[in-house]
C-alpha cells in the first residue's frame, strides 16, 4: 500500500533537510570529531540510511535504485569535499558505513513496497 500523499511530501522536505543540513554544517568545526569512533560509523549508516529511506519515500515510494544511487553520489561527494575542508579527513571506512546504511534502508524499503503487478 502506497503512503498518503502528506507522508510524501513530509518525507521529501525531512530529506532535503538533512542533505542541507549534511553539507552546510559538514563544513564548520561543529562536525570535527562530532562522534567519536568507532561510534561515528553507525552514525554514518544511520544518517545516510534514513536520508536514502526518505529520498525513496518522498519520491512516491518509486525509483528505489535511483534513490539510492542519487544518496551514495552525495556521500561520495560528502567524502570527497571533506579533503578540502580543516580538521576533516576523507574516510573510506565512512563511505563504507555510509553504503551499509544505504543498502540497509533500501532493503527495508523493498519490503515495504507495494508487490509489483
Amino acid at each position: 500500500m502506497r503512503a498518503p500523499r502528506v507522508l510524501h511530501w513530509a518525507a521529501a522536505a525531512a530529506a532535503l533537510f538533512m542533505i542541507a543540513g549534511l553539507l552546510r554544517l559538514g563544513e564548520t568545526e561543529l562536525a570535527v570529531g562530532l562522534v567519536p569512533s568507532p561510534w561515528d560509523k553507525l552514525v554514518h549508516a544511520a544518517t545516510f540510511g534514513a536520508m536514502a529511506f526518505l529520498v525513496w519515500l518522498g519520491s512516491g515510494q518509486r525509483w528505489l535504485v535511483m534513490c539510492a544511487t542519487a544518496v551514495f553520489a552525495l556521500a561520495c561527494y560528502d567524502e570527497w569535499r571533506q579533503q578540502m575542508l580543516p580538521g576533516r579527513e576523507a574516510d573510506l571506512l565512512d563511505l563504507s558505513a555510509n553504503a551499509v546504511g544505504i543498502v540497509l534502508a533500501a532493503l527495508i524499503a523493498r519490503r515495504l513496497s507495494p508487490p509489483e503487478i
